[in-house]
């Protein structure tokens, strides 16, 4: 389940691609749109599963101002920040550099706790950052091989994957992970769609190949890959689960190469692989993970 999760993920970002270069549709409008449906669909699972009560019970709590934080700057950013670097790029490139957060999150565990990470660690920080320097530069020092404008999107969106993944500890441990995302991606959108209103696009996308893009991005790669995630945690232990959703980047990976056609440069094959490496060898050490 973990795995089918990850590829969800990963598919998602090169169908979301797709759609930005044959569609009208935007980073703004989808998140938008993604959130929104996500978040009504995590909740109705959590209605069914829990009950009405423990899903809105952290609105009668301290902890709703710090799942607004949550919801704003992790899951608003982290969607948002992404998708526009998939936009001014590509998937691959997009979901490669997202990948930098476990080892921002590495940093900052050294940093708070002030003790120097193990030697697997440093490795893996090392290993991650050498290979998302040959994915934007293919080894050259003055020269970017992608835009610009893609890697700061990039680099922003892995700055809020590692708060995304630090900053809810709290409200997970408090709440369970279905009313604590739902909740937030539901605010999320609205906060999303009072600049980018669902209504508002250019011209909706047409033609069943880019209606069914658009569905598997909004329920597909998101609310069932979510779902799909939390069910394999009460089979696997939560770092065997974090190695297998290692995938996402490598599916991304492989399926703009082949679908899109988007072509790397053999350094750059290079980088995207000390990347998946340097996440796995990362999921692989416990405390890494602040849960």
């Amino acid at each position: 389940m973990a795995v089918a999760g990850a590829c969800l993920w990963g598919l998602s970002g090169t169908a979301a691609q797709y759609l930005f270069e044959h569609t009208a549709v935007t980073p703004g409008w989808l998140v938008t749109v993604r959130m929104a449906v996500s978040g009504v669909l995590i909740l109705a699972y959590g209605v069914r599963t829990q009950g009405v009560r423990p899903m809105g019970m952290v609105w009668k709590t301290r902890d709703w101002r710090a799942l607004m934080v949550f919801a704003l700057v992790g899951l608003l950013g982290v969607q948002y920040s992404y998708l526009a670097a998939i936009q001014a790029g590509n998937a691959a490139s997009a979901t490669l550099l997202q990948y930098l957060g476990p080892s921002l999150v590495t940093l900052w565990v050294a940093v708070k706790t002030k003790e120097w990470p193990r030697r697997r660690q440093i490795a893996a920080v090392t290993c991650t950052l050498l290979g998302t320097w040959l994915v934007v530069s293919n080894g050259h020092f003055a020269l970017l091989s992608v835009p610009p404008l893609a890697v700061a999107w990039g680099l922003l969106s892995a700055v809020t994957l590692a708060f995304y993944s630090l900053f809810p500890s709290p409200l997970l441990k408090r709440w369970g992970a279905v009313p604590v995302v739902g909740w937030g991606m539901l605010v999320g959108s609205l906060a999303s769609g009072l600049r980018w209103a669902p209504w508002h696009i250019a011209q909706w996308p047409h033609g069943p190949l880019a209606w069914s893009l658009l569905g598997f991005v909004v329920v597909g790669g998101t609310t069932v890959a979510f779902l799909l995630y939390l069910m394999s945690l009460s089979r696997l232990s939560a770092s065997t689960a974090s190695v297998l959703t290692s995938a996402e980047p490598l599916v991304a990976t492989v399926a703009a190469v082949v679908w899109l056609h988007v072509h790397l440069h053999p350094l750059q094959d290079v980088g995207a692989a000390m990347i998946i490496v340097g996440v796995i060898i990362l999921a692989l050490r416990p405390e890494t993970r602040i849960e």
